[in-house]
């Protein structure tokens, strides 16, 4: 309400602030993107009287709710630079939105008497677009020695991704000036997957997953050694292909030519019901004077899987029919639903009444309620779920209308209570 002050003067203006509070969900970072939600409303201007009164005017808002998530070559090394003194080195460093809302992106190197820059500090990246950021490195000391954190920042509440720069200074011949921690003519390998998480895969089944390695040398070809290691190594496997034959094994040995890419498989066979860990080594195999480096990608998955199938219901190609007869507005109508869980692991399952397939519209509880609406099912197991509906009194509708609504059962793997769910469409 916009009221007068206090002088009797009818104010020129006034400030609405307007908020949206986005519905939280909990989203694995390698569970696949839906698009986007949109939410749409108006804010309405009218006269504050108690006769009724034409709207003056209306404003329409709109918001989108989705997940930003930003993806980078993994630097197994780290970003290493490699300058003279008073004279700059670059490289491109290119950032992937991979989430399915815009980001804006703030670029920075945080701290004083820095020798390393970033250009753009700000970026703006639509869903699926990557762009270039420049990494530049000039030191003015020929003792420097620095080591710097690239900070990504998604505005304006994050997340935030970091990178280690390394820079030190080297003669003309393009050796270090100074020995120590910082040198190194290891050439870069970059990896698009910082870790490998499978979830759920059922026991006796096989899931297959992939990286990709890509060499930053321009010059140097790069011997690695790839090695799976870990508490639970053996349920984990590298695929790979000899001639027409395809082999599994715990390691084997590959060489990258410059600017190469090299896609590298790892099977998960879960072989019980628990949280499988270990990880994959990726070691550059140098010479004595240069011994190799070893970098770490860890693997995670768990064997078994919930499966929920619903009872007592008409079963159509992709989703069940449930049919509520007689109804009388005003009145209560129940129908009772089976919910099995036919799987070898308890499921977290929840169910939302929405009016439309598209799940954009949530049904009034009024109208249609829900009992229980979340609930925990045990492997092999059914819980009955009651269904009631209460159709609205449309007085000046004589018509007898089909009222169509969709509910959603969302369930998810119960792993352990002091672990995490992770909820599946």
């Amino acid at each position: 309400v916009m009221p007068a002050n206090q002088e009797g003067q009818d104010p020129e203006f006034l400030i609405i602030w307007v908020l949206f509070h986005s519905p939280k969900k909990q989203i694995a970072s390698s569970e696949i993107l839906d698009p986007a939600e949109e939410f749409l409303a108006r804010v309405d201007i009218e006269v504050d009287s108690p006769n009724p009164t034409p709207v003056l005017s209306s404003v329409g808002l709109r918001a989108r709710a989705g997940v930003a998530r930003i993806h980078a070559p993994r630097d197994l090394q780290t970003v290493h630079l490699l300058a003279g003194v008073n004279s700059s080195t670059k490289q491109y460093l290119p950032l992937k939105n991979a989430g399915n809302i815009e980001v804006y992106l703030d670029i920075k190197v945080p701290g004083p008497g820095s020798h390393f820059s970033v250009d753009p500090e700000n970026l703006f990246l639509k869903p699926g677009e990557e762009h270039e950021v420049l990494v530049s490195f000039m030191p003015k000391d020929p003792k420097v020695c620095e080591e710097r954190i690239l900070k990504i920042f998604v505005q304006p509440f994050g997340p935030q991704y970091e990178v280690v720069l390394k820079g030190e200074v080297v003669s003309s011949g393009g050796n270090p000036l100074l020995p120590g921690p910082c040198a190194s003519d290891v050439p870069l390998i970059l990896s698009n997957r910082q870790f490998l998480a499978w979830g759920g895969v059922p026991l006796g089944r096989t899931q297959l997953q992939k990286l990709a390695l890509r060499s930053n040398s321009t010059s140097m070809a790069q011997h690695l050694r790839l090695l799976i290691k870990g508490q639970d190594q053996d349920c984990f496997q590298l695929q790979n292909t000899f001639g027409l034959e395809e082999r599994l094994t715990s390691n084997c040995e590959i060489r990258m030519q410059p600017k190469e890419d090299i896609v590298i498989s790892v099977l998960f066979a879960p072989t019980r019901l628990s949280c499988m860990l270990a990880k994959l080594e990726i070691k550059q195999l140098g010479n004595q004077s240069q011994p190799g480096i070893k970098f770490m990608i860890p693997l995670s998955g768990y064997g078994g899987t919930s499966n929920l199938i619903l009872e007592g219901v008409k079963k159509l190609t992709d989703s069940y029919m449930v049919t509520v007869n007689d109804l009388i507005p005003g009145k209560e109508s129940k129908v009772v639903v089976s919910v099995r869980n036919t799987g070898s692991r308890a499921a977290f399952v929840k169910a939302i009444g929405f009016k439309d397939s598209q799940k954009k519209v949530l049904l009034d509880p009024k109208v249609l309620k829900i009992f229980p609406d979340k609930f925990v099912l045990k492997e092999r197991t059914q819980e009955d779920v009651t269904i009631i509906y209460n159709p609205p009194d449309r007085k000046n509708d004589c018509k007898t209308a089909t009222e169509l609504s969709t509910i959603y059962f969302f369930g998810g793997d119960e792993i352990s209570r002091q672990q995490y769910r992770s909820p599946v469409g």
